[in-house]
């Protein structure tokens, strides 16, 4: 157990992939990324990450997590989910549906902080996260929803962030 986990009750693997989703030009592994996708809870950054850098249409994605039929988990570890993977994966098993987290106890960081997330570990690197949704959705349920941002709405959009002070150096401070 590390000084983190022990005395603080840190989960240093999540923290060691929080800053690589935060600053991905970090990451020297040879191959890169993690198996975490970072949602955020605040639809103004969302807008912000839909709209940057585009030229045409953006995309929105919305997750209801109540129809997931999961809670939201907030005591598992990045090691204990590591270790439910290789346990299904040795069986060559489906390694699982995917699990939303947020951990009670974290280090203080801007960048993440500012964005707001919640962490969707997709569990079976195999599937992609929206096929696995689709097929769980009840009948009137939607899991996902996209909302698009139409082309030629670049600038308002950007307005409207800049108005919220939803900006780049807000989001990326450091």
């Amino acid at each position: 157990m590390s000084y983190l986990q022990g005395k603080h009750g840190i989960d240093p693997w999540f923290e060691f992939m929080k800053h690589l989703q935060q600053y991905p030009e970090e990451d020297r592994c040879p191959l890169p990324g993690t198996f975490l996708i970072d949602w955020t809870q605040n639809q103004d950054v969302g807008i912000y990450f839909a709209n940057e850098s585009r030229d045409g249409e953006g995309a929105l994605w919305m997750c209801d997590a109540t129809a997931t039929g999961k809670t939201l988990h907030r005591d598992l570890t990045v090691e204990e989910i590591l270790k439910r993977m290789e346990k299904q994966g040795r069986k060559n098993a489906s390694m699982g549906l995917p699990l939303i987290f947020y951990p009670k106890k974290q280090l203080a960081q801007k960048r993440a902080a500012n964005q707001d997330p919640v962490y969707i570990a997709q569990m079976d690197l195999r599937v992609d996260l929206s096929e696995v949704w689709d097929n769980l959705q009840k009948s009137g349920e939607r899991i996902l929803v996209k909302l698009v941002l139409p082309a030629g709405t670049y600038n308002e959009c950007s307005d409207y962030l800049e108005i919220k002070g939803i900006t780049t150096e807000f989001l990326f401070p450091d």
